[in-house]
């Protein structure tokens, strides 16, 4: 899906999306992984809900210096430096090298847990005590 984003408009996005994720501490800035490339495109595919303040900060944006840019969106348009921030960090953690330097290898699949198996706390003893003690009941106050 297009998100009819101009060079300008994406060269706007790459310069406040680097203020809002540098690079520092062996972690990559945003564009060094690609946000302001395709990684946009599908975020605002996926979330047509940031589109509009994203568009709007964006174009509030062009002509300034990333950085003020960033400061005047975030004292006059707080939810369209949101939406912009919300799509560079989305796209950041969606990117396999910065998920690899995190140690986060994604949504993995699990064998269903079977309902009629013995839970593993209670086959190893562990609630034993509980169970020997037997059931306890103190009656509330009136």
């Amino acid at each position: 899906m297009s998100t009819n984003l101009d060079d300008n408009l994406r060269s706007v996005f790459a310069g406040i999306a680097d203020i809002l994720i540098p690079a520092a501490e062996g972690m990559p800035a945003a564009t060094e992984v690609g946000v302001h490339e395709t990684l946009v495109d599908r975020i605002l595919g996926l979330r047509p809900d940031l589109r509009e303040a994203f568009m709007r900060g964006l174009k509030a944006s062009e002509g300034k210096d990333p950085k003020s840019a960033a400061e005047h969106l975030n004292s006059s348009d707080a939810a369209a430096l949101g939406a912009i921030g919300l799509v560079a960090s989305a796209g950041y953690y969606m990117t396999p090298r910065v998920r690899e330097l995190i140690g986060y290898p994604g949504q993995e699949s699990r064998a269903e847990a079977d309902p009629d198996a013995t839970p593993e706390y209670v086959a190893n003893g562990m609630l034993q005590q509980v169970i020997d003690r037997g059931a306890m009941f103190k009656p509330t106050p009136r």
